[in-house]
């Protein structure tokens, strides 16, 4: 790319990180623009009005040579012009189009075919269509930090009317995944990924980024052993866990102070 992009995110969030991963193992530059969403820095005008409309994270703008100044940081400058950026969110946009846009297409196409292999994009797009409506909508992360910071009086509550539901809800999923995994043959021995082959696609890395929030905390998915192992294969790159720091300091706080009432050993056997 020969251009200057610029990532607004926050590494607690799951598709932030998977980006700015992938941006990282295809060793595409970036400005970090860190956006705090929990305090509503998404919905304010300079966000919503100039970046992205959905007022959500991750979100990019990218500028073409010769557009702006050299030192333009695009954040909450009034001053800041958005005509001339290309602006995209959406994390699944956003990796597809760096796969394509990106310098070294021999790395970017293990990623993401695209139209060398069809069929293999086919399979990626499928698990990253999948992504969203099953692992994603039962993402508990957010609800146990919420749990790790009320009254203790209310935690036991909280952890049977809100948690408990989501951990439900995800079980269907992994056992969808760790049923995949048993038919490709995979074992101790041979890591799988999700369409095949060693090395990792936006898929595996996507869906990765989320389960990945509450093996921070502690979880370990006793019951999907080779779900398990797929993650760990994944989150041992060196990429990854740099980007994941924040959120296994925050998981680690979270397991460190929450006594008994997460259940841990217990919640996915």
């Amino acid at each position: 790319m020969n251009t200057t992009l610029t990532l607004y995110a926050h590494r607690l969030s799951q598709p932030c990180r998977a980006v700015e991963i992938l941006l990282r193992e295809l060793e595409v530059p970036y400005r970090w623009h860190e956006v705090d969403f929990a305090n509503g820095e998404a919905r304010e005008p300079w966000f919503a009005e100039r970046i992205n409309a959905f007022k959500s994270l991750p979100a990019i703008a990218v500028t073409p040579p010769g557009v702006g100044p050299e030192n333009d940081s695009i954040g909450n400058e009034e001053s800041w012009d958005r005509s001339g950026h290309f602006l995209l969110a959406e994390s699944h946009a956003i990796l597809r189009h760096v796969c394509r846009e990106a310098d070294d297409q021999e790395k970017a196409r293990r990623w993401y075919p695209g139209e060398q292999d069809a069929r293999r994009s086919a399979c990626i797009d499928q698990w990253l269509a999948w992504h969203h409506g099953n692992i994603r909508r039962f993402d508990s992360f957010h609800s146990i930090m919420n749990l790790h910071l009320t009254l203790p009086m209310l935690k036991y509550e909280l952890q049977d009317t809100q948690i408990r539901p989501l951990q439900e809800g995800l079980k269907s999923g992994l056992a969808m995944l760790e049923s995949h995994f048993e038919r490709q043959g995979v074992d101790d021995s041979s890591p799988g990924m999700l369409c095949g082959g060693e090395h990792p696609t936006l898929a595996d890395l996507s869906i990765v980024c989320e389960l990945y929030q509450i093996v921070a905390i502690g979880y370990r998915f006793k019951g999907y052993p080779r779900v398990f192992q797929w993650i760990e294969t994944i989150a041992s790159r060196p990429h990854f866990k740099d980007v994941s720091a924040e959120v296994l300091d925050q998981g680690r706080a979270i397991r460190e102070q929450s006594g008994n009432y997460l259940d841990l050993e217990n919640a996915f056997i």
